[in-house]
């Protein structure tokens, strides 16, 4: 079978500068890590995410629990540390959705103190954080504290309809105009025109 050639490409931090070896069918590529460091790594490690760095990402990681900056006890603290697992720890129940769909955090953000100057004083209990556009990465520009409805209308699953205001979900319509979310989504299933979808429901007598 023909080698796949991963020259080039990113994964964590290491980036692929040539093929290696072979030993079996395992297959080795010569990397870069972005600290400087160089290595050869597993094929199958890289694109599964087994290794996403020379070591350099755990020791950080590690050394950040061990800050002396006094707010690991911190909703903003824990919402930065879930945020760099999610895109960063295969093992993550969530990184299928994050990092497994590249989703990166800015360089600024991967400092602590960075990300607590910038979202810390719009911070409010019963928040939590958010991308804007959720196929964007993890930055100061796209995100937000949300609520847990703003985060439900801001799925990438979510149908959007055209109303008066303009396009909403499906949630933001019901709140706004009345039909039930089960009345609108079964319109939509039923093939209604987009422009009767709102239209109220008859009572029948």
């Amino acid at each position: 079978m023909e080698t796949q050639d991963l020259t080039g490409q990113k994964f964590g931090r290491w980036t692929v500068v040539s093929f290696d070896s072979r030993s079996g069918r395992a297959k080795y590529w010569n990397c870069v890590c972005e600290c400087g460091n160089a290595g050869a790594v597993f094929g199958s490690d890289l694109k599964r995410g087994g290794s996403l760095s020379c070591g350099c990402l755990k020791k950080e990681m590690s050394a950040q629990r061990l800050t002396s900056h006094g707010k690991s006890r911190t909703p903003i603290y824990r919402s930065w540390i879930q945020m760099r697992q999610r895109c960063e720890n295969p093992h993550h129940t969530g990184f299928s959705l994050y990092g497994g769909r590249r989703i990166r955090i800015s360089d600024e953000w991967m400092s602590f103190d960075v990300f607590d100057r910038d979202m810390a004083p719009t911070w409010r209990k019963g928040l939590s954080l958010d991308r804007i556009n959720t196929d964007g990465n993890y930055c100061k520009e796209n995100c937000r504290w949300a609520t847990p409805k703003e985060q439900a209308n801001n799925r990438r699953t979510n149908r959007f309809i055209d109303t008066p205001e303009g396009p909403m979900t499906v949630a933001m319509a019901c709140d706004k105009y009345g039909p039930s979310n089960i009345t609108i989504r079964s319109r939509i299933r039923y093939g209604w025109p987009e422009n009767q979808l709102l239209n109220p429901v008859r009572e029948h007598k």
